[in-house]
This record gives structure tokens, sequence and C-alpha cells, in this order.
């Protein structure tokens, strides 16, 4: 089978490399393992370059907040009608983006398109305007031709078919998961130690970008309320984002500087060492996220660390304490200490969360099961489409 992939992605706090591809990378690299083909057109950035199982088409963007994701599709669209009159795509799969392109493309050599929505296509602050009609627009027009959707929650799955008329029979639940060979558990003595911490203090961690639906200003509050209780607890954030200005500034003004560890964005290779150094993860979300595929919940729990969450409902559609997650109500920073503390006072409960969460996540959100899922999808597309194309190379006497 021979995937094309389409992915178009912008972190002004990291304009070189940002990180929302790194799961794109994942999934082309799991999907080659399997024996398919796989060509990723890909923004022009360091990642891109970087030799991988699969092929890689870095498309070069201009600079501007407008002129970027434009220049982008033009140019990966050219790109595609070059490549598709050498070898044509069995699957355009693409994550869903402000552009026809991957559509285009599928229609004109007859493959099949798949749109993976991981998030709101219009989020509840971008609603308003000219801006946020247009989008619904396009998004409206775009998902209901796609042949499926792929959606990474339940939640997602209401939102496609009720606000862009997308067919209940082409919205297909495929959760993300993460690589459970790259987040494993390891001891936690010595990753404090590699990380260059202190081995007598305990550590509660955060792994992500630092925007305000994180919840990472109710993150703060809450360990204020702890380390009143607790001296030796520290804070581990891990990450950057256009909130952290604002969030140093919080933090000093509660004289919590000291006890805070900001690392800024790192390697990703590295964060499996720094959350095992972690003895508590949480995922604090804002009551209002909005609807959105907790990846780091994956990468906690596959490093067999306990987890405080918020309760939304794209967290709780997946996880409970049963499978390694303490949900609390979101925005309330007592809730969120007390949940972090109870753990830190019960170790051997805090190792059984743990322990469940990584054979949870090992069995059914590994890259491996959900690869097997998205080929078992294009499969059930792809034989009568190939029929087609043999009764019209057949009639016409050529390939088409």
């Amino acid at each position: 089978m021979n995937w094309w992939v389409c992915c178009y992605w912008y972190e002004p706090d990291a304009p070189n490399d940002p990180v929302g591809l790194v799961r794109i990378w994942a999934l082309a690299d799991a999907l080659v393992s399997v024996g398919d083909d796989v060509t990723v057109f890909a923004p022009w950035y360091r990642s891109a370059l970087v030799p991988r199982c699969s092929r890689v088409v870095p498309i070069p963007m201009l600079p501007g907040s407008v002129i970027r994701p434009i220049s982008y599709a033009v140019l990966a669209f050219l790109s595609g009608l070059w490549r598709g009159l050498h070898k044509r795509p069995t699957v355009v799969y693409y994550r869903w983006m402000e552009s026809l392109h991957p559509l285009l493309l599928a229609r004109i050599f007859g493959a099949r398109c798949i749109c993976e929505v991981n998030g709101e296509p219009v989020p509840p602050w971008g609603a308003g305007g000219w801006r946020g009609r247009l989008t619904h627009a396009l998004a409206s027009f775009a998902l209901r031709r796609c042949d499926r959707v792929v959606v990474l929650t339940e939640g997602l799955g209401h939102l496609v078919k009720a606000r862009y008329g997308v067919p209940g029979n082409h919205v297909v639940l495929l959760p993300s998961g993460t690589d459970v060979s790259l987040f494993h558990p390891m001891e936690n003595n010595r990753c404090v130690q590699e990380a260059g911490l202190d081995p007598a203090c305990e550590y509660i961690g955060f792994v992500g970008s630092f925007y305000q639906y994180q919840g990472l200003a109710t993150l703060l509050e809450a360990f204020d309320r702890l380390h009143a209780k607790r001296l030796s607890v520290r804070l581990l954030l891990v990450g950057d984002g256009e909130e952290a200005t604002a969030l140093r500034e919080q933090a000093a003004q509660r004289g919590l500087s000291p006890w805070i560890t900001w690392t800024g964005r790192i390697p990703y290779a590295r964060v499996p060492l720094l959350i095992g150094a972690m003895d508590v993860c949480v995922a604090p979300f804002c009551g209002d996220r909005g609807e959105t595929s907790p990846v780091k919940i994956f990468d906690y729990l596959a490093c067999g660390k306990p987890v405080v969450a918020s309760a939304i409902p794209s967290v709780t559609a997946l996880f409970s304490q049963s499978n390694g997650v303490v949900l609390v109500e979101p925005d309330r920073a007592e809730l969120l200490a007390g949940a972090i503390m109870a753990l830190l006072n019960r170790p051997e409960e805090s190792r059984r969360l743990g322990s469940d969460g990584r054979t949870f996540v090992e069995k059914r959100f590994g890259w491996e099961a959900i690869v097997q899922g998205l080929r078992g999808l294009a499969e059930q597309m792809v034989p009568s489409h190939q029929s087609q194309r043999r009764v019209l190379i057949n009639n016409a006497g050529e390939r088409v």
C-alpha cells in the first residue's frame, strides 16, 4: 500500500522544529515497518531533513502568518502532482489543515482520502469573526468529502458529525497513543541523577507546550499548597510556550521560583528520562479546553508513572483510576493538590497505578496497535477501489 501523508504545523515558540510533527514521524515509520510505502509531505523543518524509514519531501515555506500555510499548500500540491505521475498513491492521509490540496490530490490520482482530526477544526477561542466562519465552511466542505474521517476521541466524533455534517458511517474512532519502546519505565533514582536533579526531593512533573488551556496557572497554585505542607516537593516543567513568561512571573510572586526546574524545550528522545525522574505526572487541562487528544497522558503511563489529570470529556472517555489516572475536577487547585499529595503519601499505590497504566497503554495504545487499526480501515476501502481501476485498465487497454 502506498501512503501519502500531508501535515502542516507551525508553532511560534518553536519556528524551526515544532513538536507537533513528532507523532506524524512515528506513524509514518510504523507504516513502513509493516511493509507499506510512505511519503510524507512535511514543512521544511530540521526534523524533515533527518534520515528516516519513510520517504520525506521537505516543503519550503515563505515567512508570514498568512503566506506561510498558503505557500506550503501550493508547493505540496505541485510536488504531489509531479510525484503522482510516476507512482500513484493508494491512500492520502492528512491531519486536518486549512487546505484542500490533500483531498484534491486524492481525487486526481484516484486514491482514498483519510483526514485525521485531533482537535476542534475551529476551537472555541477562534470561532468568532470572518476567519472562524471561513474555516468552519472549509472544514465542512472538506470533511464531508473525505472517504473517512479519523477522530482521536469520542467527543471529536460527535463534533464532526453534528457541527460539520460528516456522515456517521464515515467517522472512525482511532485513539492516539505512544511509542512504548521509547517511553518505558526506568529506575527513578538513575533518571534523577542523569537529569541533574536533587535525589533528596520528590518531583511533580508536566511535559508539554505552555499554553493557557494546559492549566499551568492552576498547577502553580496547587504546587504552592503542596510545598507549604511538604518541603521536599519540587516542580519539574518540561517545555516552553507563549505562557512561559507569565508563569515565571506568577511563580516569582508566590516565592516558588527556587523550587521549580524549567527545562525549556528539549530533544524528544530526552523526554522519557525526565518523565522517569518524576514521582507524579500531571495533565491539569482547563475545563474549557475543548476536545483534544491527551497524548501526554499516554507518554506518562508508558513510562509507568501515576497521573493526575483534569476530568474533561476527552480524558474521562479513555482514562480512569483503574488504568493509572486519578481524575480531578478541572480548574480546582485544592483538588489537584490533594490528589497529588495522596499519591505522594502512598508510594505503593502510586507504583501500582503506574504499573497498571503501563499495561493498559502497552496493550491498546502502542504504535503497532494504532497502525493495525489504520491499515484495517484502509484495506476496507482499497480492494473495491482497485477492482474499479482494473476494469478501467482492461476497457481502455492501458494503465490509468
